[in-house]
């Protein structure tokens, strides 16, 4: 049994119970964020909670109370040293609802990720590119889809076939000492590692540029990696990537 936070009050949920709950699986209007827990602390929850206010606001939805020190407390209450702590707000009918939740996270092993390719029907104009929307059922079968064959993430490619996100995470790639990463305008979500990576990379004077990405590109790359607020920066494997790798999903 967990302690998760529920529209106020501190209850036990089991296993089940918050499955139920899982942004892609969970069907209703509304955001949620993943952050990490590491050692009693929320690592850039007031970032997160930014965004998801932004993304509350973009939906029509009254934010509810929702705070850096209640997600504190959540991960406090399931005595986990490293976690996965999700916030999600949704609204059903008239109401709107608020979960916190603490889960245990272990970092990824592998040194470098395997990726594979997926094209997507994502418009690149999609007016929830930039909203964290629990309508996340494209990006978590993706995942799934990458995971069943041995890969450890997808790149998805949008309709114009660009790639312009992971299913968890945000692309980099270097060539000639430059580093991009896709535009906003591709579709991809504004992420919060993904602008840290951006602004520390400017202030060390290295040439940062947003660029639409295609597999060739990918492929013809110096290096290249994934950045989420769980994994960090992650290196992935260039030659695992192939046009052969491509399949259609909905």
């Amino acid at each position: 049994m967990r302690t998760v936070y529920f529209d106020g009050q501190y209850l036990k949920a089991g296993t089940r119970i918050i499955e139920a709950f899982t942004p892609g699986f969970f069907k209703a209007k509304g955001v949620f964020e993943t952050m990490l827990g590491l050692d009693g602390v929320v690592l850039d929850a007031s970032l997160h909670l930014e965004r998801l206010l932004s993304g509350l606001k973009a939906l029509g939805i009254k934010p509810p109370p929702l705070n850096a020190l209640l997600l504190k407390e959540v991960l406090r209450r399931n005595r986990l040293s490293t976690a996965r702590v999700r916030a999600m707000v949704w609204q059903a009918g008239r109401e709107v609802h608020v979960m916190a939740v603490a889960l245990p996270y272990k970092a990824p092993e592998r040194k470098n990720y395997r990726v594979c390719l997926f094209r997507t029907g994502r418009r690149a104009d999609d007016r929830l590119a930039g909203v964290k929307s629990l309508d996340y059922g494209l990006f978590a079968k993706a995942f799934a889809l990458a995971r069943a064959k041995g890969f450890d993430e997808a790149l998805l490619l949008n309709r114009r076939g660009h790639i312009f996100e992971a299913g968890r995470a945000n692309i980099f790639w270097i060539k000639d000492r430059v580093l991009y990463t896709p535009p906003l305008s591709s579709g991809c979500l504004s992420g919060i590692t993904r602008r840290q990576v951006i602004d520390s990379t400017r202030r060390l004077k290295v040439p940062v540029q947003e660029r639409d990405l295609t597999p060739q590109i990918l492929k013809a790359a110096d290096a290249a990696f994934l950045t989420n607020s769980l994994i960090g920066i992650k290196p992935i494997e260039i030659p695992s990537i192939g046009a052969a790798a491509i399949k259609k999903i909905d």
